[in-house]
C-alpha cells in the first residue's frame, strides 16, 4: 500500500470541492455584466443576464429560465456555485469614482458581451485602468458588420479601440475571415495546458460557433497577447484565432470572436429570436473556465 498517495488524493479532492462551496459573500469574486451599450439591439441579440438591473431577480433562481436575458445561463451557472456574485450595469463605466455604486473598483471581472454602442473615451480609460489595477476583462464580439442598431459601429470596432493596450484585433472590413457565415466546429486548440481549456468547470473538447469573425494578435502592441483556439484546420499563428488572451499591468484579458457560445436561447418578452448555443459542444465550459481565469487576475 502506497500510504503517501492518500493524503495527496484527499487534498486534491478537497481542493476541487472547495471550488463549489459557498463562502463568505465578501470573499466572492464579483462579476459585472455590462448592459448599458445596446446589448439587446436587433432581433437576434439579447446579451444581458436579466431585465432587472443591477441584481437579477429572483435573487435565488431555481433555474436559468428564472432570469430573462439571453446569457442568463452563464450568470446562473456562476451563481449556482456559491462562489460568485453576479450583477449587471447600465451605468457609464468608471474606475475610481466613489459616486458610482457600480464603479469598476468594486468588481473582479467585467464582461462586455457584444456591445452595440461605442464606449466613450472616459469609459475606455476606465476599462484600461480596471485591467491594469488587477481586473479581468472579457471581450466577446461577433462578426464584422453586426451593427444591430445602425449607429455606424459594431462590437469589433468598439473593441479595436482597445487594441493598442490589449494587442488583440478583431478582423474588420476587408480583412480575412471577418465574417464567416453558418455553423463551425473547432477543436484546434493550443497544446498548452491553459486553465481556460482545462479548468474547474471541465475540459473544453469542442467549440461550436455560428456566424462569426476571427481575431488577429498584434504582439508589437502587447507581447503577452496570444491565441488559444483557432479555426478548424488553421495554422496556429497570429491569424484566424477564435479565443485569445492578454495581460495588462496586474490584470488579464480574454477575447472571444463570437457571441454565439454565450447565447442560451432564453425565451423573453421582447420577441428576440435567440438560439441555444450555450449547451452546444463545450461552449459553457469555455465561458465558465474563462471567467474563473479572469477572476484570478491578480
Amino acid at each position: 500500500m502506497h500510504k503517501g498517495k492518500f493524503p495527496c488524493l484527499f487534498l486534491f479532492i478537497a481542493g476541487c470541492l472547495s471550488l463549489y462551496t459557498t463562502v463568505d459573500a465578501g470573499e466572492r469574486p464579483r462579476v459585472l455584466f455590462d448592459a448599458g451599450h445596446a446589448q439587446s439591439s436587433g432581433r437576434h441579440a439579447d446579451w444581458i443576464v436579466d431585465d432587472d438591473v443591477p441584481a437579477p431577480k429572483p435573487q435565488e433562481p431555481s433555474s436559468p429560465d428564472d432570469w430573462s436575458g439571453g446569457i442568463s445561463s452563464w450568470a446562473y451557472a456562476l451563481h449556482k456555485t456559491g462562489r460568485y456574485e453576479v450583477e449587471s450595469t447600465n451605468r457609464p463605466l468608471t474606475y475610481g469614482n466613489p459616486e458610482n455604486p457600480q464603479d469598476l473598483l468594486r468588481y473582479d471581472v467585467l464582461v462586455l458581451c457584444e456591445p452595440n454602442t461605442d464606449l466613450t473615451p472616459s469609459e475606455r480609460a476606465a476599462v484600461v485602468s480596471f485591467v491594469r489595477g488587477g481586473g479581468g476583462l472579457f471581450l466577446i464580439a461577433d462578426h464584422f458588420n453586426s451593427d444591430r442598431n445602425d449607429d455606424g459601429i459594431d462590437s469589433t470596432g468598439i473593441f479595436n479601440k482597445l487594441e493598442s493596450h490589449t494587442g488583440i484585433h478583431f478582423q474588420g472590413k476587408g480583412e480575412i475571415n471577418s465574417w464567416i457565415r453558418g455553423g463551425h466546429y473547432t477543436a484546434n486548440f493550443s497544446p498548452d495546458d491553459t486553465p481556460i481549456l482545462h479548468g474547474p468547470f471541465g475540459m473544453v473538447e469542442l467549440v461550436h460557433l455560428n456566424g462569426f469573425g476571427t481575431i488577429r494578435v498584434e504582439n508589437s502592441r502587447n507581447p503577452a497577447a496570444r491565441g488559444h483556439i483557432w479555426l478548424k484546420g488553421a495554422q496556429q499563428v497570429n491569424l484566424n484565432i477564435i479565443l485569445a488572451t492578454s495581460s495588462l499591468g496586474r490584470g488579464r484579458v480574454a477575447a472571444l470572436s463570437d457571441s454565439s457560445p454565450a447565447d442560451d436561447g432564453t425565451t423573453n418578452t421582447q420577441g428576440h429570436q435567440l438560439h441555444d448555443n450555450w449547451n452546444q459542444a463545450s461552449n459553457s465550459r469555455l465561458l465558465l473556465n474563462a471567467t474563473e481565469f479572469l477572476a484570478g487576475a491578480e
